[in-house]
């Protein structure tokens, strides 16, 4: 999920210990130069260093990536996560062919779905519910990050 001021990555960690930490500072590096370059300008581009949390599978799994996917939704940028072309709600939804950015058989593996297409309706559906229906004029006041209590075996 990609932002103007911000990105969140979810990143499958195999046991190498600064994996992560090192390729987020090549990332963090690569864009300020390459935005300081267009803009013609110098100094930081990020106001702070990334922030981790390790995720389990499952549930928490499904959690946050449902939480990352309705970032611009809360921000009040879009009112669907499907009408934000930086994030992973299309990339399962409508996977994409060449330069793919999900191990989509980890996933499957790690959310317990049997079938690609079990995976999609899944995360849809969890989409749709934390969403919940469709608000109208006075109904605009959602908790940033409420409860969502979808279970991981729904068919």
């Amino acid at each position: 999920m990609v932002t103007s001021n911000h990105v969140h990555l979810l990143v499958a960690d195999d046991g190498g210990r600064d994996v992560i930490p090192n390729s987020m500072q090549l990332v963090a590096g690569r864009t300020g130069q390459e935005f300081n370059q267009r803009k013609d300008r110098k100094g930081a581009y990020w106001e702070d260093r990334y922030h981790a949390t390790a995720v389990e599978s499952g549930d928490h799994l499904a959690r946050c990536m449902v939480y990352i996917d309705t970032n611009m939704v809360r921000a009040g940028v879009v009112s669907h996560p499907s009408m934000w072309p930086f994030c992973g709600y299309n990339e399962i939804q409508e996977p994409r062919r060449k330069n793919v950015l999900i191990d989509y058989e980890r996933l499957l593996g790690l959310l317990e779905a049997r079938s690609y297409d079990q995976l999609r309706s899944r995360h849809k559906g969890w989409v749709e519910e934390y969403l919940g229906p469709t608000p109208g004029p006075d109904t605009h006041n959602q908790p940033a990050i409420p409860y969502m209590p979808f279970p991981l075996t729904q068919n």
